[in-house]
């Protein structure tokens, strides 16, 4: 699966490309090298937001999650899609 990581209001640092490469490459068993994954991070106000979108065989699978903490929300969405891909 190929990452795709951009940000709004935010620097994404190494730290958190690393993060999202570990937590997203769990999911490379679900999905084919090709499926692109498209990551978007962003910060309003208190809120740290993750929204990743990976385009599958004509579906679209799409979480977004926030809380106060970047590798929070990375966590969390990580779970939500693997449950989906399950």
């Amino acid at each position: 699966m190929r990452i795709t990581i951009s940000g709004k209001n935010i620097d994404v640092t190494q730290g958190l490309k690393d993060t999202i490469y570990e937590k997203l490459g769990k999911l490379d068993k679900y999905f084919t090298p090709e499926t692109e994954a498209i990551v978007t991070l962003s910060v309003e106000k208190e809120r740290q937001k993750i929204e990743v979108t990976i385009p599958v065989k004509g579906n679209i699978i799409r979480s977004e999650q926030e809380s106060s903490d970047m590798y929070v929300s990375i966590d969390l969405v990580e779970e939500i899609i693997e449950q989906i891909g399950r």
